[in-house]
């Protein structure tokens, strides 16, 4: 009976405690001074603008970065290619699959 009291207890102190941590919280949020809505707006407008002209900062850099490099041409290196003579196949170099296989099995029937 004393284990069932002790998990009870825990559960009563845990219990508590969150109760206790939310009315905390609760008191604090009153004392927060909030920015009025006006300044809220600026702010964001400020901040979306700033955001805007970043992209269009970084995306002029990028661009202009791949034309100087195109113009200096990074982009047209030479690359080595290697061409490979093939030969036809001649007939008596050609095996199908049967034969391969009547090939196989006279080799170990022997």
């Amino acid at each position: 009976m004393s284990e069932n009291k002790k998990k009870q207890n825990i559960v009563l102190r845990i219990a508590k405690s969150i109760a206790h941590r939310f009315v905390e919280v609760r008191q604090e949020m009153k004392r927060v001074i909030w920015t009025s809505k006006e300044k809220l707006v600026q702010v964001t407008v400020i901040v979306l603008v700033v955001i805007l002209a970043a992209a269009i900062i970084l995306s002029l850099a990028g661009q202009g970065s791949k034309y100087l490099l195109q113009k200096t041409g990074f982009y047209n290196q030479a690359t080595a290619t290697t061409t490979v003579a093939t030969t036809a196949a001649t007939p008596a170099a050609t095996t199908t699959a049967a034969e391969t296989t009547a090939a196989a099995a006279t080799t170990t029937a022997a």
